[in-house]
């Protein structure tokens, strides 16, 4: 692989992984958590395949590449906190219904 290959693979590579990044977050806003499993699935798919090709690249790029994974890594973590979120707020709504869903039996076997 030429330096220039790696350049086209390296650009290819920062906006694939910033359309991943979108579609996630746009999957997390829309509530779609099985298309955000299936994403996340091909996003996985997608570094393994890549990071295969990373040999070639120089010492700088090597250093800006670990730079852009720890960024996805720290975007990744503000993604998992807004799951984490959203979980907990389910959870609570699901207390409710059923605290509501009992009420209603209790009441209605009177």
């Amino acid at each position: 692989m030429s330096v220039d290959d790696a350049d086209a693979d390296f650009l290819e590579w920062q906006q694939q992984l910033q359309g991943f990044a979108n579609t996630i977050q746009d999957c997390m806003v829309k509530a779609e958590w099985e298309r955000l499993a299936d994403i996340l699935d091909v996003r996985q798919n997608y570094l393994e395949q890549f990071f295969v090709t990373t040999a070639a690249f120089s010492e700088p790029k090597k250093l800006l590449l670990k730079q852009l994974a720890q960024s996805m890594l720290e975007q990744d973590a503000v993604f998992i906190s807004y799951i984490e979120e959203q979980k907990m707020r389910s959870a609570t709504q699901q207390s409710v219904l059923d605290r509501g869903r009992k009420a209603m039996l209790a009441y209605s076997s009177y």
